[in-house]
């Protein structure tokens, strides 16, 4: 079975047991340009890696590399680059007055989710168009997608699950980077700077699936 096949497939399950607002999307770091995935053309504009998300959840299908990449720190966390400074260190996000110290700042950016390793660039395509296997797929769904893709997991795991997630770089370090680090799947409830460039809406919420769990829940969803 190709990866196209597999995607459909994946999409065709999601889609019957989950409540989707938006199509999957399937997403995969390039290492250079000679990975680019057969069809697909670099994005023509400038944005952030949540709103290239929130186009391929949207029928969008393009690359990306750090150039058109808006977001350092979305770009920094997905891994095309490094995290810039006041980001890492959280110098940012207390001058946002995001935290009550700079010490507190300090304490929960060192722990978000980011990608260590340097690459080229990111594919992006709705799952159902996917032409390739995907690193991480991202389900952008209501409360009720997300329980059910919850119970999924814990149709045959035996084990709770246990989001990660600050309210900051969501759909890029909670959805993209814990996923794709961890090997595991991540649920997110957004943050300030999704909701509003990617216009992730008020009921929705994120999940980030890894390859290496994408068949255990595909395989709960038609269990249950």
């Amino acid at each position: 079975m190709s990866d196209l096949e597999k995607n459909q497939k994946y999409a065709e399950v999601i889609g019957s047991k989950v409540k989707l607002t938006c199509k999957p999307v399937a997403m995969k770091l390039l290492k250079s340009e000679d990975d680019i995935p057969e069809g697909l053309e670099l994005i023509g504009e400038k944005v952030r890696h949540c709103e290239m998300v929130r186009k391929a959840s949207l029928g969008e299908k393009f690359y990306s590399t750090v150039e058109e990449q808006m977001c350092l720190g979305g770009a920094g966390a997905i891994g095309l680059r490094e995290m810039p400074e006041k980001l890492a260190n959280g110098e940012k996000y207390f001058s946002l007055g995001r935290f009550k110290d700079l010490e507190t700042a300090k304490s929960v950016t060192s722990k978000l989710s980011v990608v260590e390793d340097k690459f080229w660039g990111m594919a992006y395509a709705p799952l159902e168009e996917a032409n390739f296997k995907a690193d991480v797929i991202q389900v952008i769904t209501e409360p009720v997608g997300g329980m059910k893709l919850a119970q999924s997991i814990v149709y045959a795991s035996g084990d709770k699950i246990n989001a990660s997630f600050a309210g900051i770089q969501s759909l890029c370090g909670d959805a993209f980077a814990n996923p794709y680090i961890e090997g595991g799947v991540n649920f997110t409830l957004g943050c300030d700077g999704s909701r509003k460039a990617a216009d992730i809406k008020d009921n929705e919420m994120a999940i980030g699936i890894s390859a290496e769990k994408i068949d255990k829940v595909i395989s709960g969803l038609e269990s249950i």
